[in-house]
Protein backbone atom coordinates (compact mmCIF):
# COMPACT_ATOMS: atom_id res chain seq x y z
CA UNK A 1 0.00 0.00 0.00
CA UNK A 2 1.36 3.43 -0.96
CA UNK A 3 2.52 5.71 1.84
CA UNK A 4 0.73 9.07 2.35
CA UNK A 5 3.81 10.88 1.00
CA UNK A 6 3.84 8.76 -2.14
CA UNK A 7 0.13 9.48 -2.66
CA UNK A 8 0.74 13.22 -2.37
CA UNK A 9 3.64 13.05 -4.82
CA UNK A 10 1.50 11.08 -7.28
CA UNK A 11 -1.29 13.68 -7.02
CA UNK A 12 1.20 16.51 -7.64
CA UNK A 13 2.54 14.75 -10.72
CA UNK A 14 -0.99 14.56 -12.19
CA UNK A 15 -1.74 18.27 -11.85
CA UNK A 16 -2.20 20.16 -15.15
CA UNK A 17 1.11 21.57 -16.39
CA UNK A 18 -0.54 24.92 -17.04
CA UNK A 19 -3.54 26.80 -15.72
CA UNK A 20 -4.38 29.82 -17.88
CA UNK A 21 -6.66 32.52 -16.47
CA UNK A 22 -8.30 34.57 -19.24
CA UNK A 23 -10.36 37.71 -18.71
CA UNK A 24 -13.34 38.19 -21.02
CA UNK A 25 -13.15 40.52 -24.01
CA UNK A 26 -14.39 44.10 -23.96
CA UNK A 27 -18.01 44.10 -22.82
CA UNK A 28 -20.90 46.47 -23.33
CA UNK A 29 -20.42 47.51 -19.71
CA UNK A 30 -16.73 48.27 -20.26
CA UNK A 31 -17.70 50.50 -23.19
CA UNK A 32 -20.64 52.16 -21.39
CA UNK A 33 -20.91 51.69 -17.64
CA UNK A 34 -24.34 53.33 -17.52
CA UNK A 35 -25.73 50.16 -19.09
CA UNK A 36 -25.61 48.44 -15.70
CA UNK A 37 -28.53 50.63 -14.63
CA UNK A 38 -30.94 48.78 -16.92
CA UNK A 39 -29.25 45.48 -17.78
CA UNK A 40 -28.26 42.79 -15.29
CA UNK A 41 -24.51 42.20 -14.99
CA UNK A 42 -24.79 38.53 -15.97
CA UNK A 43 -26.49 39.51 -19.26
CA UNK A 44 -23.87 42.04 -20.41
CA UNK A 45 -22.48 40.95 -23.80
CA UNK A 46 -19.27 41.50 -25.77
CA UNK A 47 -18.74 44.43 -28.10
CA UNK A 48 -17.37 43.92 -31.60
CA UNK A 49 -13.93 44.80 -30.23
CA UNK A 50 -14.44 42.19 -27.50
CA UNK A 51 -15.21 39.53 -30.09
CA UNK A 52 -11.98 40.40 -31.94
CA UNK A 53 -10.00 40.25 -28.68
CA UNK A 54 -11.47 36.87 -27.79
CA UNK A 55 -10.63 35.48 -31.22
CA UNK A 56 -7.06 36.78 -30.93
CA UNK A 57 -6.48 35.24 -27.48
CA UNK A 58 -7.61 31.91 -28.90
CA UNK A 59 -4.68 32.05 -31.34
CA UNK A 60 -2.34 32.92 -28.45
CA UNK A 61 -3.57 29.85 -26.60
CA UNK A 62 -3.13 27.58 -29.62
CA UNK A 63 0.47 28.74 -30.05
CA UNK A 64 1.07 27.98 -26.37
CA UNK A 65 -0.56 24.55 -26.21
CA UNK A 66 0.44 22.80 -29.41
CA UNK A 67 -1.18 19.37 -29.01
CA UNK A 68 -1.84 19.61 -25.26
CA UNK A 69 -5.21 18.40 -23.99
CA UNK A 70 -7.27 21.25 -22.53
CA UNK A 71 -10.09 21.44 -20.00
CA UNK A 72 -12.11 24.61 -20.65
CA UNK A 73 -13.73 26.20 -17.57
CA UNK A 74 -16.16 29.09 -18.07
CA UNK A 75 -17.94 31.59 -15.83
CA UNK A 76 -21.70 31.46 -16.60
CA UNK A 77 -21.96 35.20 -17.38
CA UNK A 78 -22.89 36.05 -20.97
CA UNK A 79 -19.67 37.93 -21.75
CA UNK A 80 -17.47 35.03 -20.59
CA UNK A 81 -19.60 32.49 -22.45
CA UNK A 82 -19.25 34.55 -25.64
CA UNK A 83 -15.49 34.92 -25.07
CA UNK A 84 -15.17 31.15 -24.70
CA UNK A 85 -17.15 30.53 -27.90
CA UNK A 86 -14.78 32.82 -29.81
CA UNK A 87 -11.48 31.57 -28.41
CA UNK A 88 -12.34 27.88 -28.58
CA UNK A 89 -12.43 27.98 -32.39
CA UNK A 90 -8.62 28.06 -32.37
CA UNK A 91 -8.22 25.30 -29.76
CA UNK A 92 -11.24 23.09 -30.55
CA UNK A 93 -9.01 20.13 -31.37
CA UNK A 94 -7.31 20.45 -27.96
CA UNK A 95 -10.44 20.56 -25.80
CA UNK A 96 -11.29 17.30 -24.04
CA UNK A 97 -13.77 18.71 -21.49
CA UNK A 98 -15.85 21.86 -21.01
CA UNK A 99 -17.47 22.94 -17.75
CA UNK A 100 -19.57 25.93 -16.71
CA UNK A 101 -18.37 26.89 -13.22
CA UNK A 102 -20.42 29.44 -11.19
CA UNK A 103 -17.69 29.78 -8.56
CA UNK A 104 -15.48 31.71 -11.00
CA UNK A 105 -18.21 34.24 -11.90
CA UNK A 106 -17.91 38.00 -11.36
CA UNK A 107 -18.42 39.57 -7.95
CA UNK A 108 -22.12 40.14 -7.36
CA UNK A 109 -22.72 43.89 -7.12
CA UNK A 110 -26.51 43.66 -6.80
CA UNK A 111 -29.12 42.90 -9.42
CA UNK A 112 -29.06 46.33 -11.09
CA UNK A 113 -26.71 49.26 -10.46
CA UNK A 114 -28.98 52.29 -10.12
CA UNK A 115 -28.47 55.85 -8.88
CA UNK A 116 -27.39 54.66 -5.42
CA UNK A 117 -24.44 52.67 -6.82
CA UNK A 118 -22.16 55.73 -6.93
CA UNK A 119 -22.63 56.10 -3.16
CA UNK A 120 -21.77 52.42 -2.71
CA UNK A 121 -18.52 52.93 -4.62
CA UNK A 122 -17.64 55.86 -2.35
CA UNK A 123 -18.25 53.69 0.72
CA UNK A 124 -16.13 50.96 -0.83
CA UNK A 125 -13.17 53.33 -1.19
CA UNK A 126 -13.22 54.09 2.54
CA UNK A 127 -13.65 50.46 3.62
CA UNK A 128 -11.54 48.68 1.02
CA UNK A 129 -12.24 46.59 -2.10
CA UNK A 130 -11.66 43.31 -0.32
CA UNK A 131 -13.92 43.89 2.68
CA UNK A 132 -16.77 46.07 1.38
CA UNK A 133 -19.98 44.13 0.77
CA UNK A 134 -22.46 45.60 -1.68
CA UNK A 135 -26.09 45.62 -0.50
CA UNK A 136 -27.74 42.45 -1.96
CA UNK A 137 -24.28 41.58 -3.35
CA UNK A 138 -20.88 40.25 -2.29
CA UNK A 139 -17.63 41.51 -0.82
CA UNK A 140 -14.26 40.66 -2.29
CA UNK A 141 -13.81 38.35 0.71
CA UNK A 142 -16.95 36.45 -0.35
CA UNK A 143 -15.51 35.91 -3.83
CA UNK A 144 -12.21 34.85 -2.28
CA UNK A 145 -14.07 32.20 -0.29
CA UNK A 146 -15.72 30.65 -3.34
CA UNK A 147 -12.52 30.72 -5.41
CA UNK A 148 -10.76 28.88 -2.56
CA UNK A 149 -13.56 26.30 -2.56
CA UNK A 150 -13.21 25.84 -6.32
CA UNK A 151 -9.42 25.60 -6.25
CA UNK A 152 -9.14 23.23 -3.30
CA UNK A 153 -12.16 21.08 -4.12
CA UNK A 154 -11.94 20.95 -7.93
CA UNK A 155 -8.63 22.14 -9.42
CA UNK A 156 -6.53 19.87 -7.22
CA UNK A 157 -8.74 16.88 -8.11
CA UNK A 158 -9.28 17.56 -11.81
CA UNK A 159 -6.99 14.78 -13.04
CA UNK A 160 -7.81 12.33 -10.26
CA UNK A 161 -11.39 11.62 -11.31
CA UNK A 162 -11.96 8.16 -12.81
CA UNK A 163 -13.25 8.06 -16.35
CA UNK A 164 -12.06 11.55 -17.34
CA UNK A 165 -9.30 12.07 -19.87
CA UNK A 166 -6.18 13.67 -18.42
CA UNK A 167 -5.94 17.44 -18.99
CA UNK A 168 -2.51 18.94 -19.64
CA UNK A 169 -3.90 22.44 -19.19
CA UNK A 170 -6.89 24.31 -17.80
CA UNK A 171 -8.21 27.43 -19.51
CA UNK A 172 -10.40 29.44 -17.12
CA UNK A 173 -12.47 32.16 -18.82
CA UNK A 174 -13.43 34.52 -16.02
CA UNK A 175 -13.37 38.14 -14.79
CA UNK A 176 -10.67 40.59 -13.74
CA UNK A 177 -11.51 40.69 -10.03
CA UNK A 178 -11.93 36.93 -9.89
CA UNK A 179 -8.50 36.46 -11.50
CA UNK A 180 -6.95 38.61 -8.79
CA UNK A 181 -8.68 36.65 -6.04
CA UNK A 182 -7.61 33.30 -7.53
CA UNK A 183 -4.02 34.58 -7.39
CA UNK A 184 -4.58 35.91 -3.86
CA UNK A 185 -5.64 32.52 -2.51
CA UNK A 186 -2.87 30.75 -4.44
CA UNK A 187 -0.04 32.99 -3.24
CA UNK A 188 -1.37 34.00 0.18
CA UNK A 189 -1.56 37.74 -0.57
CA UNK A 190 -2.71 40.00 2.23
CA UNK A 191 -5.73 42.27 1.59
CA UNK A 192 -3.21 45.14 1.37
CA UNK A 193 -1.28 43.39 -1.41
CA UNK A 194 -4.53 42.49 -3.19
CA UNK A 195 -5.50 46.17 -3.22
CA UNK A 196 -2.30 47.07 -5.09
CA UNK A 197 -3.00 44.74 -8.03
CA UNK A 198 -4.64 46.19 -11.13
CA UNK A 199 -7.42 44.53 -13.07
CA UNK A 200 -6.26 42.48 -16.04
CA UNK A 201 -6.94 44.00 -19.43
CA UNK A 202 -9.65 42.54 -21.62
CA UNK A 203 -8.49 39.11 -22.83
CA UNK A 204 -5.22 39.32 -20.91
CA UNK A 205 -4.12 35.84 -19.88
CA UNK A 206 -2.08 34.80 -16.85
CA UNK A 207 -0.19 31.55 -17.42
CA UNK A 208 0.38 29.56 -14.23
CA UNK A 209 3.04 26.90 -14.79
CA UNK A 210 3.55 23.88 -12.60
CA UNK A 211 6.92 23.84 -10.83
CA UNK A 212 7.36 20.72 -8.71
CA UNK A 213 10.50 22.22 -7.14
CA UNK A 214 8.26 24.66 -5.27
CA UNK A 215 6.60 23.70 -1.95
CA UNK A 216 2.87 23.20 -1.50
CA UNK A 217 0.05 21.14 -2.94
CA UNK A 218 -0.44 23.37 -6.01
CA UNK A 219 3.02 24.76 -6.84
CA UNK A 220 2.30 27.13 -9.71
CA UNK A 221 4.14 30.29 -10.70
CA UNK A 222 3.16 33.05 -13.15
CA UNK A 223 5.17 32.79 -16.38
CA UNK A 224 5.44 36.27 -17.86
CA UNK A 225 7.25 34.90 -20.92
CA UNK A 226 4.22 32.82 -21.95
CA UNK A 227 1.48 35.20 -20.84
CA UNK A 228 0.76 38.56 -19.24
CA UNK A 229 1.84 39.62 -15.74
CA UNK A 230 -0.32 41.52 -13.22
CA UNK A 231 0.47 45.21 -12.79
CA UNK A 232 0.64 46.36 -9.18
CA UNK A 233 1.14 49.76 -7.55
CA UNK A 234 1.46 50.72 -3.89
CA UNK A 235 1.28 54.36 -2.77
CA UNK A 236 4.28 54.59 -0.42
CA UNK A 237 5.00 57.54 1.85
CA UNK A 238 8.70 58.32 1.45
CA UNK A 239 10.71 60.42 3.90
CA UNK A 240 13.52 62.30 2.17
CA UNK A 241 16.89 63.32 3.60
CA UNK A 242 15.76 66.96 3.75
CA UNK A 243 12.92 65.99 6.10
CA UNK A 244 10.09 66.26 3.57
CA UNK A 245 7.62 63.50 2.80
CA UNK A 246 6.34 62.46 -0.61
CA UNK A 247 3.65 59.97 -1.56
CA UNK A 248 5.09 58.08 -4.51
CA UNK A 249 3.70 55.17 -6.53
CA UNK A 250 5.80 52.04 -6.06
CA UNK A 251 5.18 50.22 -9.34
CA UNK A 252 5.68 46.47 -9.80
CA UNK A 253 5.02 46.01 -6.10
CA UNK A 254 4.47 42.27 -6.60
CA UNK A 255 8.10 41.91 -7.66
CA UNK A 256 9.20 42.58 -4.09
CA UNK A 257 9.88 39.27 -2.34
CA UNK A 258 7.27 38.46 0.33
CA UNK A 259 6.78 39.47 3.05
CA UNK A 260 7.06 42.69 1.04
CA UNK A 261 6.50 45.24 3.80
CA UNK A 262 9.54 44.00 5.74
CA UNK A 263 12.04 44.99 3.02
CA UNK A 264 12.07 48.80 2.79
CA UNK A 265 15.62 48.76 1.40
CA UNK A 266 14.53 46.85 -1.72
CA UNK A 267 11.51 49.18 -2.02
CA UNK A 268 13.79 52.23 -1.77
CA UNK A 269 15.96 50.91 -4.60
CA UNK A 270 12.89 50.42 -6.80
CA UNK A 271 11.53 53.88 -5.96
CA UNK A 272 14.88 55.53 -6.70
CA UNK A 273 15.06 53.82 -10.10
CA UNK A 274 11.43 54.49 -11.01
CA UNK A 275 11.42 58.17 -10.00
CA UNK A 276 14.98 59.22 -10.85
CA UNK A 277 15.98 59.77 -7.21
CA UNK A 278 19.32 59.37 -5.51
CA UNK A 279 19.10 56.29 -3.30
CA UNK A 280 20.92 58.14 -0.51
CA UNK A 281 18.15 60.77 -0.44
CA UNK A 282 15.53 58.21 0.70
CA UNK A 283 15.56 57.97 4.49
CA UNK A 284 12.42 55.89 5.12
CA UNK A 285 9.69 54.08 3.23
CA UNK A 286 6.30 53.67 4.88
CA UNK A 287 4.21 51.00 3.16
CA UNK A 288 1.02 51.69 5.09
CA UNK A 289 0.58 55.44 5.52
CA UNK A 290 -0.57 55.92 1.94
CA UNK A 291 -3.71 53.87 2.56
CA UNK A 292 -7.03 55.69 2.77
CA UNK A 293 -8.18 56.09 6.35
CA UNK A 294 -4.78 55.22 7.87
CA UNK A 295 -4.13 56.94 11.22
CA UNK A 296 -0.85 58.80 10.78
CA UNK A 297 -0.63 59.29 14.56
CA UNK A 298 -0.29 55.52 14.98
CA UNK A 299 3.39 54.84 14.36
CA UNK A 300 4.15 51.57 12.60
CA UNK A 301 6.61 49.13 14.22
CA UNK A 302 10.20 50.01 13.27
CA UNK A 303 10.61 46.96 11.02
CA UNK A 304 7.93 48.38 8.73
CA UNK A 305 9.30 51.93 8.77
CA UNK A 306 12.73 51.12 7.35
CA UNK A 307 14.27 49.59 10.46
CA UNK A 308 16.77 52.33 11.22
CA UNK A 309 17.35 53.32 7.61
CA UNK A 310 18.86 56.69 8.67
CA UNK A 311 21.62 54.96 10.64
CA UNK A 312 22.11 52.25 8.00
CA UNK A 313 22.24 54.52 4.97
CA UNK A 314 26.04 54.44 4.77
CA UNK A 315 25.95 50.62 4.54
CA UNK A 316 23.71 50.55 1.43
Amino acid sequence: RASPLTQVEAALARLPRRIVLVRHGESEGNADNTLYRTKADNLIELTRAGIEQATAVGHRLKALFGDDRVFLVISPFERTMQTARCLRKAIEANIVHTQIEPRVREQEFGNLQGDEFKAFRTQQQSIGRFFYRFPTGESGADVHGRTCSWWEGWVRQVNLRPGFEHADALVVVTHGLTMRLILMQLYGWSPNTFSTVWNAGNCDMYVLKLNLDKPGTTPYEIDSAEGDYPNSTLDAVVTMSDGTEQTLPLNDYLKLAPPRTTDPDAAAEMLAEQHGLELASIVAVDFFAGRAGFNRDLVSPPIYRAAGRTQQRSQL
